[in-house]
């Protein structure tokens, strides 16, 4: 199918199996201008307060939105991204389904030659991996404790972005995450499948930064790899001049709920067609649980992908 022909196509996916229940539901849009995003971060998208699609398990009773800019909204946060070195907001207008059926959504925004490409998807952290990360506890448990009792496998979401330098000479790609309460078009809009989820927004929130993660209060809001030029409670458009602010102290911020927090750039000179990867991981729910955030940690975005693809490949019915 060629997509440029079809302006919408509306999918949903319900997959059930022993090992993972997932649910993806799009609206794809595909504009003229196919490989770039132009609306400037002012400007208010069409249908900006509706999301576009949703990624999550079935049964949960939640979902992560994904929005028209692209970013994962969940009811507790927004996770969004920024490109350039001014940090612009990314904006991005397509929405792709890998292979037509598979729950990973895909799309790609590019500026000044280079080529910043999502696959996003959520999953569940095993139970074993919390296991093991109570194995190797630096402090003993209360005598008589179960270490495999009392899980919670938490959902968490799963982004990956590969960011290419598509011209033909070398050129220096810069690249930061950050999350806020909500998007300014999308604050005042229902959640439409986190009926249930989230809280409401606080301007006594306390926030910090760890060397991979960022926290409200203690529970982890995300995940980030390491590489940073540099961590920031706000946007810093001179993030690569030393940082004065002290980010890993508990800091009441006072943002509003618009403001993006917990900004972390990441810079590097590309050469001609080389690619560079970073993965970025957010709990559904923040977790305060310090043995479920080191499993978060750890886990690997291609495991968690291979399992979904052979979860759902497996299935009677399953198109290959």
């Amino acid at each position: 199918m060629n997509n440029l022909c079809r302006p919408f196509f509306s999918v949903v996916v319900f997959v059930l199996s022993a090992g993972v229940s997932l649910l993806f539901s799009a609206q794809m849009a595909y504009p003229s201008q196919a490989s770039s995003s132009t609306a400037q971060p002012s400007q208010q998208p069409s249908s900006a307060a509706k999301p576009t699609g949703a990624i999550g398990l079935i049964g949960s009773g939640a979902a992560t939105e994904i929005t028209p800019e692209g970013y994962l909204r969940t009811g507790f946060e927004e996770l969004m991204f920024f490109r350039g070195a001014d940090l612009e907001p990314t904006n991005a207008h397509i929405r792709s389904l890998e292979q037509a059926h598979l729950p990973i959504v895909h799309y790609e925004i590019t500026r000044d030659g280079i080529a910043y490409r999502f696959t996003i998807f959520a999953g569940k952290i095993d139970k074993s991996a919390i296991i093991r990360a109570r194995q190797h506890a630096k402090f003993p448990f209360m005598p008589g404790f179960n270490i495999e009792s009392d899980i919670y496998e938490p959902m968490v979401n799963f982004v990956r972005v590969e960011v290419t330098n598509s011209a033909s000479e070398p050129k220096r790609a810069v690249f930061a995450s950050g999350v806020r309460y909500d998007g300014p078009y999308t604050a005042a809009a229902p959640r439409r499948d986190n009926g249930h989820v989230g809280e409401a927004f606080s301007p006594g929130w306390m926030n910090y930064f760890d060397d991979a993660n960022f926290y409200r209060f203690n529970r982890d809001l995300y995940n980030f790899p390491a590489g940073y030029a540099d961590r920031s409670f706000t946007v810093r458009k001179n993030w690569s001049e030393p940082n004065p602010q002290y980010v890993l102290g508990v800091t009441q911020l006072n943002a509003t709920p618009t403001v993006p927090i917990g900004i972390v750039t990441y810079a590097r000179e590309l050469k001609p067609g080389e690619t560079w990867t970073l993965d970025f991981k957010m709990p559904l729910i923040p977790n305060a649980d310090p043995f479920v955030i080191s499993a978060i940690d750890d886990a690997s975005f291609d495991a968690i992908e291979a399992q979904i693809r052979a979860e759902i490949h497996a299935e009677p019915g399953a198109q290959h």
